[in-house]
């Protein structure tokens, strides 16, 4: 009888030695010798301790390979990861170069619309036609009359003197003597036309042919004033009139004060300087509080809080002109009239403790004030041109300054010191027009000259305008919501800017418009929509759209204008839809 084997163990014959065939089995007969070799002992210990060895053997083996199957998924899934994540990166580069590329052509679209080619050698503008002097025509001669007596009066007649055309005479002209029994038809007293130049009318030289009888020239008189014949070869006055009229809707209604405020600050400079050279000290106090504020004006940076120290100094100087003794001789005389600087003259507050409440301040605080806004005007020519960004502390440092109430008079800022120099260097803020290929036009849009006498480049003259128009901008479109101070000028006037400019007819534009509108709104849209809203929007539309169509094919400065709305639309989204 054969002893069994333990389960899972098989019997098979004894191969023999010279068994080519590999046994299948040898590996397990092998391992179950043990068992096979003793039957009574396969319920030991030893037993069950190796057949737990081979079974945590057959488990360690089946965890390592689950462990190597979870690392190579691991690992799959990491390789995956870094291969999204470079393609993250590489489209992230690309959008990148994109922009950047993008960026770089809307600059050079930019830079292209500054370069303003050279216009060609001006041409002196031709004078204006004189209007043709008509000379009166002589008196016909007549054969002597029959009768003695109105031969005589008709002598008297033709010797009477002419009195001067260019003059108007007060006294009566003198009256044709006739006797009554004469034949000849009494001639009513006839009046010229109301311009002295104009000739008589022919009707009346054809009236006194056939009555044969010599008029004597009279004196201009206001009984009776026959309209002028129109000539063919002069324009239509009454159209020239509506078109001028016209126009004048669309200018600044103070812009003809703003000229003579100019010239009284220039009178206000000489007189300080006159008692200057009369008082060394004086002189010495002015030239002192002068440089400072002109050292302050240009030490102005961009940055919040970066320019305390330079608006202190400011306000030192002027409070110091408020509070400088000057010779009793001379107190009287160092007093000013603020209201000759204002386009508009405030009435005496009915508050109590309002600064120069009455008619006069110190002269010398109002040419200190002249002083900060024309180093203030010089600094806007000469850096805010090329970096209009220059000039947002300088309109802050003018704003804070004038709406300084003890800087007011009779509580009213005297901002119109600066608009008069805005008035004179950049007319176009103002509504006025002109061809900048004529001497006139040039000199009523404000273009200027060398030391030589001739106009400085196009180049040259739109960076003043530019840095003109920023700095404009920069004082209309501050929030005083939140101040106790009054606002020296409100927002109200930076929309009559731009409605003044955009309102030029297609005839009349000019690239100083452009310029100038392009300064106003580059860099202050949002602060432009922030107080008009939907009608600023609108009203950047007109500008932005619009009014470039009004211009020249091919004109330059139009065209930085429709890059300009461009640039809006890229960076903030904003549409300027026309309805």
């Amino acid at each position: 009888m054969s002893r069994p084997s333990f389960p899972g163990g098989a019997t098979s014959p004894a191969s023999s030695p010279n068994d080519p065939r590999p046994s299948d089995d040898a590996a397990d007969d092998s391992a179950m010798a043990y068992y096979e070799s003793d039957w009574d002992e396969r319920n030991s210990e030893a037993t069950h301790a190796a057949a737990l060895a081979k079974s945590k053997a057959l488990h360690d083996a089946v965890r390592e390979k689950a462990v190597g199957t979870l690392q190579i998924e691991m690992l799959r899934l990491e390789t995956e990861r870094l291969r999204l994540q470079r393609i993250q990166t590489a489209e992230r580069v690309r959008l990148e170069t994109e922009r950047a590329m993008e960026a770089v052509r809307i600059r050079e679209e930019e830079n292209k619309a500054k370069l303003i080619p050279k216009p060609p050698p001006r041409v002196p503008t031709p004078p204006p036609p004189k209007q043709p002097v008509q000379q009166p025509t002589p008196p016909t001669t007549t054969p002597a009359p029959a009768n003695p007596q109105a031969g005589e009066s008709a002598q008297a007649t033709s010797q009477a003197p002419t009195p001067n055309l260019f003059q108007p005479s007060q006294k009566q002209a003198p009256q044709v003597a006739v006797p009554p029994n004469s034949q000849q038809p009494t001639i009513p007293l006839q009046t010229p036309a109301s311009n002295p130049l104009q000739a008589p009318s022919q009707h009346q030289h054809g009236s006194q042919q056939q009555n044969h009888v010599p008029q004597p020239t009279q004196a201009p008189s206001t009984l009776s004033t026959p309209k002028p014949e129109p000539s063919s070869s002069q324009p239509d006055m009454g159209k020239q009139t509506a078109a001028q009229h016209q126009r004048q809707k669309t200018l600044h209604p103070s812009v003809d004060l703003y000229v003579d405020i100019h010239k009284r600050l220039k009178m206000l400079r000489a007189l300080i300087r006159k008692y200057g050279e009369q008082i060394p000290q004086f002189k010495k106090a002015t030239g002192d509080m002068r440089r400072a504020i002109t050292r302050s004006v240009g030490q102005l940076t961009e940055g919040r809080d970066t320019n305390k120290d330079q608006i202190r100094t400011i306000r030192a100087q002027l409070d110091a002109s408020l509070q400088m003794t000057v010779p009793p001789q001379l107190k009287e005389d160092l007093l000013y009239t603020p209201a000759l600087l204002m386009t508009t003259t405030p009435v005496p507050s009915r508050e109590d403790n309002v600064p120069h409440n009455g008619d006069t301040m110190p002269a010398l605080t109002i040419y200190l004030l002249n002083i900060l806004a024309k180093a203030s005007i010089s600094q806007l020519c000469s850096e805010a041109g090329a970096n209009p960004n220059a000039a947002e502390p300088i309109g802050f440092v003018l704003v804070s300054i004038f709406a300084t109430p003890r800087y007011c008079f009779r509580g009213a800022p005297l901002i119109d010191i600066l608009m008069a120099k805005f008035r004179v260097l950049c007319p176009v803020l103002f509504g006025l027009r002109g061809n900048d290929k004529t001497e006139e036009g040039r000199a009523r849009l404000g273009w200027k000259k060398d030391a030589n006498g001739n106009w400085i480049s196009e180049q040259e003259h739109n960076d003043r305008m530019t840095g003109l128009g920023a700095g404009f901008a920069s004082i209309s479109l501050r929030d005083f919501s939140k101040s106790s101070m009054r606002n020296p000028w409100p927002a109200i006037n930076y929309w009559y800017a731009l409605a003044s400019i955009s309102c030029t007819p297609p005839g009349e534009t000019s690239s100083t418009q452009f310029v100038v509108l392009k300064a106003l709104i580059d860099n202050y849209t949002n602060l432009f929509v922030r107080f008009f809203g939907d009608m600023g929007v609108r009203a950047l539309h007109v500008v932005l759209e619009d009014f470039p169509r009004k211009a020249p094919q091919g004109n330059v400065a139009a065209s930085s204008l429709q890059v300009l709305a461009a640039k809006l639309r890229r960076d903030t989204g904003l549409l300027l839809a026309a309805g």
